[in-house]
């Protein structure tokens, strides 16, 4: 007996399974994919792998394709690309998320309806704008050390945030999220060409801030730092520079190794002020110039220089925000865990409230280490 249904329940689960069933000679792998928006139609353009077979050699033709058609609806578009591709997507595989800024600039309802509810869509991948430039563009670009467009930008998002920390990556889910939740607007990474040498290469260069459903507006790469050290969890890797102690117009190289902020909303009647608390630690990266950084007092005094450059970013990543009324940082959101009933009372005007909403921010940065040396490279005389 139990047998038979054992027998009857793997028949099942094979038939069941069939219904998805895909030949791989009759299939694509799109390694990204994005929309832009031309004329009141959207165009979806894909990145699909081009595999080839070992004896074609390492430099035979292009590893990969790229492939676009049009509709009134991203679900048309993105069907219609089976007009000129004879072989099925397997969207799963699809590693990157690419809107142009025009897209981004016209209204996001015109993608969100259909990712969201599209289960062959990973709701983990990265998501970026296109800035000066369309995806068709961008994944038309010809990587310089890697194969494949998509995995490129992939993996500039994550070696930059340990190496610089400047940008933050954010995922298709978390994007979904903050378009649906109250008192958090998205900001994303945004990716263009670099024309200024030859061969071109692809940079990231800024984040895209968004209000509803329509960006907005920009962060620069210090906004985008002071951002990043707002972010609820613990930060890790980046540089940051400041002046020298000994002569402003040298520079001194500081790595973070760990970041975490504390935001806590502080209401007093009818006003409402944000204290900011960040704990950051890091290293001693590089000196520009002579002199010896290397004692108690001037490893104060770089503390506190760090110190005032981090606040210096997250001043400027809050005035870029509250500039724009969007509130990017997720005060509404922390404003309605901490006190939910301040928050219904608030909810209504907070676009009016968050624009001059007064941040206290305290940063403390610590030294930790100097990495091979305690003492300065002195020259021969």
């Amino acid at each position: 007996m139990k047998k038979a249904l054992l027998l009857v329940l793997l028949t099942t689960t094979l038939l069941l399974a069939g219904c998805e069933t895909i030949e791989i000679n009759k299939a694509s792998i799109p390694l990204g994919f994005g929309t832009d928006y031309k004329d009141k139609r959207i165009i979806f353009t894909s990145q699909l792998a081009n595999p080839r077979s070992p004896e074609a050699g390492a430099g035979q033709g292009p590893q990969f394709v790229v492939v676009s058609a049009d509709g009134d609806t991203v679900a048309e578009a993105a069907r219609k690309i089976t007009l000129s591709n004879s072989q099925t997507p397997l969207w799963g595989h699809a590693s990157l998320l690419l809107f142009s800024e025009n897209f981004a600039r016209n209204d996001m309802a015109l993608f969100m309806d259909f990712v969201a509810r599209n289960r062959f869509v990973r709701k983990n991948i990265p998501v970026v704008i296109t800035h000066n430039a369309t995806p068709e563009e961008v994944f038309n670009v010809k990587p310089l050390v890697s194969s494949y467009t998509a995995t490129v930008i992939r993996d500039l998002l994550q070696t930059q945030e340990s190496q610089i920390g400047i940008y933050t990556s954010l995922t298709l889910l978390e994007l979904i999220d903050k378009f649906t939740v109250p008192g958090v607007e998205p900001v994303v990474p945004m990716i263009t060409i670099d024309n200024s040498g030859q061969p071109e290469k692809l940079k990231l260069e800024g984040m895209a801030v968004f209000k509803g459903r329509k960006m907005v507006g920009s962060l620069n790469e210090n906004e985008s730092r002071g951002y990043r050290f707002m972010r609820p969890k613990m930060i890790q890797g980046g540089l940051f520079i400041i002046p020298s102690p000994l002569d402003e117009k040298s520079k001194v190289t500081l790595e973070l190794s760990r970041s975490q902020a504390k935001i806590t909303p502080v209401i007093q009647g009818s006003d409402l002020k944000m204290k900011i608390e960040i704990k950051a630690e890091g290293n001693f990266y590089e000196q520009g110039g002579s002199g010896n950084l290397f004692t108690m007092d001037m490893i104060k005094k770089l503390e506190q220089s760090g110190s005032r450059e981090i606040e210096k970013q997250i001043s400027l990543c809050i005035n870029k925000a509250q500039s724009l009324d969007s509130d990017i940082l997720g005060w509404g959101r922390i404003v309605h865990s901490s006190n939910p009933k301040i928050w219904n009372e608030m909810a209504s005007e907070w676009e009016q409230i968050f624009p001059n909403v007064e941040p206290e921010i305290t940063v403390k940065y610590e030294i930790r280490r100097s990495y091979l040396t305690d003492t300065s490279f002195v020259f021969r005389e």
